[in-house]
């Protein structure tokens, strides 16, 4: 069993080192920084996918030897304020349309499409259910035009400091439950798992064997493996029980600088594949 794409974070905007993205310096640059550090994918963290030159990624694809292999979403959240859960039907709308957008991008790109902060978050947790309806109620119709264009979307369980909407493997197992998300597959990151599963080296992986679309490698600080307290070698042992065969990515913190925390990541992916 083998893991067909090593791969890091990459985005067009400068968004700092408070950011899990390793290189800010525009896609292309971080394609060629992921291929120099013997990378093999990448996955890009875009806000607009309208304003990307498709043409030009898919070169850079084939000339550097380096696939995108996932779109990330988080930005639209962050930067530009859609949320799934708005209390503004408007917002709740455009979020939708533009989710339309990263799939017809990630369509083109052969890649998945994260969807993870764009849930928002409840008010307080009494409502967290009202919410949880209507993050289902409105990404429904999404999932429908993602499966008709064969592309992979994969919910994230996300930690609690950040959301109070999904944050474990059960939780969001309950959730794909539900009719109509037969095809939504899991996006597992170890930070968030090491802070919100009771078990991540064992039972979280076990349930959700099979459902895993892609794995993000991340330490308890949000940093490169061994800076923090997350055993990255039991969960190289895990994947490989599992016979988890997609994409592996770091998104980490660019500290204490992009190149060597990569490296260091780098380091440790090649004693396992």
């Amino acid at each position: 069993m083998g893991i067909p794409y090593l791969s890091l974070a990459v985005s067009e905007e400068k968004l700092g080192d408070s950011a899990p993205v390793l290189f800010q310096d525009g896609i292309v640059n971080g394609m060629r920084s992921a291929k120099d550090l013997g990378f093999t994918g990448v996955e890009i963290h875009i806000r607009n996918p309208g304003s990307l030159d498709v043409d030009a990624l898919l070169e850079a694809e084939k000339e550097l030897g380096i696939k995108i292999c996932a779109v990330g979403t988080g930005l639209e959240y962050s930067l530009n304020k859609l949320c799934f859960t708005s209390e503004d039907a408007g917002v709740r709308r455009k979020t939708a349309e533009r989710f339309k957008e990263h799939i017809d991008l990630a369509r083109k790109l052969k890649a998945s499409v994260f969807m993870g902060l764009c849930r928002g978050t409840a008010p307080d947790y009494g409502s967290r259910q009202t919410y949880l309806e209507r993050f289902a109620e409105e990404i429904l119709p999404v999932q429908k035009y993602a499966d008709e264009k064969q592309v992979i979307l994969t919910l994230e369980p996300i930690a609690y400091y950040m959301t109070n909407l999904l944050n474990t493997v059960d939780e969001c197992l309950e959730f794909m439950d539900r009719p109509g998300f037969e095809n939504l597959e899991l996006l597992l990151d170890s930070h968030h798992m090491y802070l919100e599963d009771k078990d991540m080296y064992g039972e979280a992986f076990d349930k959700c064997a099979g459902k895993i679309g892609h794995f993000h490698v991340s330490d308890s600080n949000r940093r490169h493996p061994g800076a923090g307290n997350v055993d990255f070698d039991r969960i190289a042992v895990k994947l490989k029980e599992m016979g988890y065969d997609r994409p592996v990515s770091l998104e980490v913190l660019p500290q204490p600088s992009g190149t060597e925390a990569s490296q260091r990541c780098m380091d440790w992916m090649k004693r396992h594949w």
